[in-house]
């Protein structure tokens, strides 16, 4: 597939915030499970919820770059199933952000950052993803059509 500008900027974008996405869920959960292990926590609802809000941060970085190949030859599955894994982690973190009461001490600019580079990132993809969907129709069509 001929190589367009959308499609190289949306493959930047996933090189850039991929790793990004990747090392917030494992910097997370690094944090998580080293305090865990300092403190001899029990395994809990608590403990599991942190751990898997770190796996959920982690996944769209690691599907990104899994699929960065894919992307630059403007696949478009490549690009629904980057767009699938960034929406439940934006999902996530709206949630996430509708809660009224946050303790500061606990939670602070790092998740505003985390939902501003997911939704830059959905906005990139979802974007190319339209772009190439509309694109393959267009070739498809029949001239009568056009």
């Amino acid at each position: 597939m001929t190589q367009t500008w959308p499609v190289r900027f949306a493959t930047l974008t996933a090189a850039l915030l991929g790793p990004l996405m990747l090392l917030m869920g494992g910097g997370h959960l690094y944090g998580i499970i080293s305090v865990a292990l300092g403190n001899d926590a029990e395994l809990d609802y608590r403990l599991v919820s942190l751990i898997t809000t770190g796996l959920l941060m982690a996944l769209p970085g690691l599907v990104s770059l899994t699929c960065l190949r894919w992307l630059w030859q403007g696949r478009i599955w490549a690009y629904a199933t980057c767009i699938l894994s960034a929406s439940t982690l934006m999902a996530y973190l709206t949630l996430l952000l509708s809660i009224k009461v946050r303790d500061s001490s606990k939670v602070g600019s790092e998740l505003n950052m985390a939902a501003m580079a997911v939704a830059v990132y959905l906005a990139v993809m979802i974007s190319v993803w339209c772009y190439l969907v509309l694109r393959q129709r267009h070739a498809l069509a029949t001239p009568a059509d056009r």
